[in-house]
């Protein structure tokens, strides 16, 4: 409901609402559990929640892809892997996934300082934890009535293509799925102009 909340905190009672990564995985809850909050959404290179159930229960190359998930169900461990080098972990993938230039240093330098505060690596990490613990069961996964359009960037390491269309019974209104060839996971770092058209294109009509 968080998100319901800062809509109307400004005032409004419906949004266009776009998302990446666990922003992406938010949107797609805010609109099951809040369709009237949400007048378009637009998901960029995160899977329909039962998409990821699904390919995470069976064996296959998302599963292994996924290691890392499991991996930070371990206590303490993972917070000192992640500091490890200077944040080489999550530095890598900023350096060697998107395109090169797409994160400046200074990107970079925000980033590691973001990270550093107390408490931070604990407070990411636990994205991870409370979402293998609580998973969406599937009596809470209802149609996403809103209009969507779904941007997937190809060259994601860690989610694979095929997870890009969500089945329609749980999208009746998908209007599209875009797919680049090019992009990582960052997929609005590396095509900006480009994810940028698709995002005021969708959210106009």
């Amino acid at each position: 409901g968080d998100i319901r909340d800062l809509i109307a905190e400004r005032g409004a009672t419906r949004a266009l609402l776009a998302g990446h990564d666990w922003g992406a995985a938010v949107a797609w809850i805010t609109a099951m559990a809040h369709p009237e909050a949400v007048e378009r959404l637009a998901i960029l290179n995160v899977p329909h929640p039962r998409r990821m159930v699904e390919a995470l229960r069976q064996p296959g190359r998302q599963l292994a892809r996924s290691w890392y998930m499991f991996f930070f169900q371990l206590p303490w461990v993972p917070e000192q892997a992640v500091r490890a080098g200077d944040w080489r972990a999550f530095r890598h993938g900023f350096e060697h996934d998107a395109r090169p230039g797409a994160f400046t240093p200074a990107d970079i330098d925000r980033y590691r300082e973001a990270w550093s505060q107390p408490d931070a690596p604990t407070a990411m990490i636990n994205y991870y934890r409370a979402s293998m613990r609580r998973p969406p069961s599937s009596s809470s996964i209802s149609p996403v009535q809103a209009p969507t359009l779904v941007i997937w960037g190809e060259r994601d390491r860690h989610l694979g293509a095929e997870l890009a269309e969500p089945h329609r019974e749980d999208v009746p209104r998908l209007e599209r799925v875009v797919r680049l060839p090019d992009a990582s996971h960052w997929v609005q770092h590396d095509e900006p102009e480009r994810v940028s058209g698709l995002l005021i294109d969708f959210f106009k009509h």
